[in-house]
């Protein structure tokens, strides 16, 4: 029975979801590395920065918002909030597609050729569909149903990679049925979610809700939907510049190594499922120094699996690189160490942004990114031209390192000068009212 229900419980099954989507992640990227080969794959890299951009936006106004407000809404009030947000989603996965073809429209008007640009409009359908999986699985953590992102990433998976080996045998595989069968995996894998959770977007649905939550999480996430624009900018802006001045070959060595350490996600993915909301809790209920006390105690408890996989990975990566990526990837083994500490820096920074977003204390956040992000903008061309893929690497440290310091000096102005109720706090952070 012990046994029983240690397994069963939220945070294993929480913890369970995210390993499968890790560890299908990375084989996907790892499939996709060796089959589609480094040019192609950089294409895909470079196409996927963009789907990754908009779910930043994504998780900036529906799934952060999310995880914080429903724990402060009454128990008559959380199926008419859910039901206006899964609304709002579906609206929203209905237009990207279209804003995606008029993209493509518009650049092949302007006169603008590239080799991932014909694959423009089927990403758009596939930003639909990740957008759609990504909210259901986000929806059912929050209503705790742990169970069905688990069963939606395993189905996710079980059909996408026997799929992709399929094509690649019959000889049929490239980047277009790639993101095809992308495309459908996630849809298929919605709906199971959408099934199992009894979502019905449009079933008894009433305009006031929709305007009100739509207003409600544009309160909420003013500074982090700034935030996320920014943060592209950032780190991100030098794998632009790679993909620019290096060309695709270059960005795909670099998404390869970034995949060999994304592992590390089944860590920090559960901890985005469990620790903020319950960091709010803690907060909300015993105050500021109970929630520092929380983040100090599990930012420790992770940390430790955190560095052996990132020691175990940079050891290893020849030897790992070489078996999964195939030889031509081998003499960008020594981008997985530079990457280790780049993963090292942001999981201290994860941990600091849970602590701001407890407090609803946000808008630190935007001015890290915005920091960062002007320095990115300023230096990535000189750097990257001077310096090439060590030029990269050193800006995505850099990136890392001036969050740090900004979002540390935020925490600790707001723990010596602070000294308002949580209410206070709550009333503080709306947009129209810039104290901070």
């Amino acid at each position: 029975m012990f046994i029983k229900s240690v397994i069963t419980s939220p945070k294993t099954l929480a913890l369970l979801a995210q390993a499968v989507a890790s560890g299908g992640n990375f084989a996907l990227g790892v499939l996709l590395a060796r089959w589609l080969g480094l040019a192609a794959f950089g294409q895909y890299s470079l196409l996927w920065m963009g789907v990754l951009f908009l779910l930043s936006l994504h998780q900036a106004y529906f799934t952060q918002p999310l995880m914080a407000l429903l724990a402060g809404k009454k128990t008559e009030e959380q199926p008419g909030y859910l039901q206006a947000l899964t609304v709002l989603q579906v609206l929203l996965s209905a237009v990207l597609p279209l804003l995606a073809l008029l993209a493509f429209l518009g650049i092949k008007t302007w006169g603008i050729e590239a080799d991932w640009l014909p694959w423009l409009p089927v990403t758009g359908l596939l930003l639909s569909a990740y957008l759609l999986q990504e909210f259901t699985k986000r929806y059912c953590f929050a209503k705790k149903l742990n169970h069905v992102p688990l069963l939606m990433d395993a189905s996710l998976f079980g059909l996408l990679l026997p799929s992709l080996a399929a094509l690649y045998f019959l000889g049929k595989l490239s980047l277009g049925t790639a993101l095809m069968a992308l495309t459908a995996a996630y849809a298929l894998s919605f709906v199971l979610g959408a099934k199992l959770a009894d979502i019905h977007p449009f079933k008894d649905w009433k305009i006031a809700n929709l305007k009100h939550t739509a207003k409600e999480h544009y309160h909420y996430s003013f500074w982090l939907l700034g935030t996320s624009l920014v943060q592209w900018f950032s780190g991100n802006f030098f794998l632009v510049a790679a993909a620019g001045t290096l060309g695709t070959v270059a960005l795909g060595a670099l998404r390869m190594a970034q995949n060999m350490v994304g592992l590390c996600h089944v860590i920090f993915l559960a901890m985005e499922n469990i620790v903020p909301a319950e960091a709010a809790r803690q907060y909300f209920s015993s105050g500021e120094k109970a929630m520092f006390a929380y983040l100090r105690r599990v930012g420790l408890l992770a940390g430790i699996p955190v560095g052996l996989l990132l020691a175990g990975f940079t050891l290893a990566a020849p030897w790992l690189i070489g078996w999964l990526y195939g030889t031509d990837y081998q003499a960008f083994a020594y981008l997985v160490g530079l990457f280790a500490v780049v993963y090292a820096l942001g999981y201290v920074a994860t941990l600091q942004r849970f602590a701001l977003r407890s407090m609803q204390y946000t808008s630190p956040m935007f001015i890290a990114y915005a920091v960062s992000a002007a320095v990115s903008v300023l230096a990535a061309g000189p750097v990257v031209r001077q310096w090439g893929i060590g030029g990269v690497m050193a800006g995505l440290m850099g990136a890392q390192v001036l969050m740090l310091l900004v979002y540390g000096f935020f925490i600790l102005k707001k723990r010596r000068g602070n000294a308002e109720a949580p209410s206070q706090i709550l009333a503080s952070s709306h947009p129209q009212i810039l104290k901070h």
